[in-house]
């Protein structure tokens, strides 16, 4: 089963790796892992940082002036490192997408900023319904199976393309 989600999940980076044609960074991570995205740093400290989430309309600024907004739902599980990379634990399907890194002074962006492509692989597994005998185990990301029984599993890729947000479902290569 490892190899199965393996040989998808490379599938899948190929494949977005091949369409995004996105200049920045691109962050893969599974759903409900930690993910850590990367700033230019420019200057000593992370106080003229601004991390902004460019999902939405209008952008959802994270990260102003190096301090968490308390406005935001998940603020709770984001941080900033010394390096100023943005880290976000717990991910989420729904926070896949495009984040921009950028440092001011004097109310003007210095240095090159960062562009992030976060992309999220959200895997789950279900017993086919001829294994009566499989049974979940108490992690949520886990399924036991017994010797010539399967499971399903299906791979959804959350990604961001240069055209827009676009998301990728029910990948074929993880049947």
């Amino acid at each position: 089963m490892a190899d199965k989600f393996d040989l998808c999940l490379l599938g899948l980076i190929i494949l977005s790796s091949l369409l995004t044609g996105t200049s920045g960074v691109d962050v893969f991570i599974s759903s409900g892992e930690n993910a850590s995205l990367p700033c230019n740093k420019a200057f000593s400290g992370c106080k003229s940082t601004t991390w902004t989430n460019k999902n939405r309309h209008p952008a959802v600024e994270l990260i102003t002036g190096g301090i968490k907004n308390k406005d935001t739902e998940r603020h709770e599980r984001l941080s900033l490192e010394s390096d100023c990379s943005l880290n976000i634990k717990n991910v989420t399907v729904e926070e896949y997408g495009y984040y921009r890194c950028e440092q001011y002074v004097n109310d003007r962006p210095r240095g090159p900023g960062a562009n992030v492509y976060l992309h999220v692989l959200h895997v789950s597994v279900s017993p086919s319904s001829s294994s009566s005998s499989s049974s979940s185990s108490s992690s949520s990301s886990q399924t036991e199976i017994s010797p010539g029984h399967s499971v399903t599993l299906s791979c959804q890729l959350y990604t961001v393309f240069s055209c827009g947000l676009v998301i990728l479902r029910d990948m074929s290569c993880c049947g």
